[in-house]
């Protein structure tokens, strides 16, 4: 891993706009389709049973509606930034309310504050990816490679970029 993949450098944020536009247009091809994925500066990965022409297809639809403009599919609802913003948001609120000097309150003060993060989790979310998790300009990204791989008995497909 390179210090890219945990900064959130201009490489992994955009293969994960390609990931995330590759994984909604999968979805509207493929019923009930089951899969996560993970970004990395030299591509992402895709943890599923799927198949690899219907992958690459996917991604290279992706990559030309990304490139010609349709910067909203790099935004996805079920994207683990928005878990991890949910997460967040909803034990600051509780963190802060079990600090309120006021012992009766601070239960019920910690669950609306609950609720309120975990109702903001999702917008909180999609806005996080569009500004900082996810770049959609891929003028000159390009799949390399769509290779299916095992690492300790765990099957994964590989997807290489590279920037030209």
């Amino acid at each position: 891993m390179k210090a890219d993949d945990f900064l959130f450098g201009r490489r992994i944020r955009q293969n994960h706009a390609l990931e995330h536009a590759t994984i909604t247009i999968l979805s509207e091809r493929v019923p009930d389709l089951s899969v996560s994925a993970r970004s990395s500066s030299d591509g992402f990965i895709v943890f599923g049973d799927v198949d690899l022409g219907e992958l690459r297809r996917a991604s290279e639809e992706a990559l030309h509606r990304l490139q010609a403009g349709e910067a909203e599919l790099a935004i996805h609802p079920n994207c683990g930034t928005n878990l991890a913003v949910g997460v967040s948001l909803v034990t600051l609120g509780t963190l802060l309310a079990l600090m309120s000097s006021q012992v009766r309150t601070r239960v019920a003060t910690a669950a609306a504050s609950s609720l309120a993060g975990w109702v903001a989790a999702r917008p909180v979310g999609e806005y996080v990816q569009r500004h900082f998790t996810t770049l959609p300009d891929l003028q000159g990204v390009r799949v390399t490679e769509i290779a299916r791989r095992k690492f300790f008995g765990l099957t994964y497909i590989d997807v290489r970029t590279v920037q030209e």
